[in-house]
């Protein structure tokens, strides 16, 4: 905030409480609770399963974009978002689709898990309505508004979700090696990116388009994994790809 001198942004953000109240809950929701709900899904009910009930959070997120912001789209923009939506969970599923994965563990809970699940689409597609909300509606910068989300989110993870995980012996990792350290810096700053053009997005074109946008990472994230671990994909992954990039440009087309 200080290189971009934005710190007048943010503070006139500070002094209206009704405007910071509302931003203040969705990055609750978009960051610790849905991260949260997402992690205990993956572990209750399995990857896979957590992936594909997951990625329809942009569905949740448009259907409250239409009823909070009015935002509309043509019936063949909103089959499009649909399809694209079923291609991500396919591809999601069929990522994590291994018998140690894809299938709830003996001691997890089917119920917390799936209640899980529902808590990260309601906490992921609430954060992008509310961003849309601040930046188009209310004039809110989007630098500001994602500083204000991180901040609230370090705080969240360092006050309770970190305390509450160290008390699990799973979750007790010490990291000694200078090479990993570098390397959770250097995907702490593509995050960090990653998601100042997500929310630069989602002030420019609206809610729904980004998150059509968003979930191509799914996409990408395959092609790098794949790249990475020198495997190929099965041809219904690349099937999966071709009709999410498709519908995604057809969804955010101007015309």
């Amino acid at each position: 905030m200080t290189f971009r001198g934005k710190w007048r942004n943010m503070l006139a953000v500070y002094r209206q409480p009704r405007l910071l109240i509302p931003i203040v809950l969705s990055s609750l929701l978009g960051g610790p609770i849905g991260m949260t709900g997402y992690v205990l899904a993956a572990n209750n009910i399995g990857a896979g399963y957590a992936a594909a009930i997951s990625a329809l959070y942009p569905a949740f997120g448009v259907l409250l974009s239409s009823i909070l912001l009015r935002e509309r789209l043509s019936a063949l923009r909103y089959g499009a978002f649909g399809i694209t939506l079923i291609a991500v969970g396919v591809l999601g599923y069929c990522s994590c689709a291994e018998p140690s994965t894809a299938h709830a563990t003996s001691s997890g809970s089917i119920l917390l898990g799936l209640i899980a699940a529902l808590l990260s689409v309601i906490g992921w597609g609430s954060e992008a309505v509310a961003c849309a909300w601040a930046t188009r509606k209310h004039s809110v910068d989007d630098e500001v508004m994602l500083h204000i989300r991180e901040t609230v989110s370090a705080l969240s993870y360092a006050i309770v979700i970190m305390p509450l995980c160290t008390l699990l012996p799973v979750f007790r990792v010490r990291i000694d090696s200078v090479y990993l350290l570098v390397l959770a810096l250097v995907i702490s700053l593509l995050g960090t990116a990653s998601y100042l053009c997500y929310y630069r997005g989602i002030a420019k074109v609206g809610a729904t388009r980004a998150m059509a946008g968003n979930i191509t990472y799914a996409v990408w994230s395959m092609i790098a994994a794949a790249l990475l671990s020198q495997t190929i994909p099965p041809l219904i992954a690349w099937a999966c790809c071709v009709v999410i990039i498709v519908g995604t440009v057809v969804v955010s087309s101007e015309r």
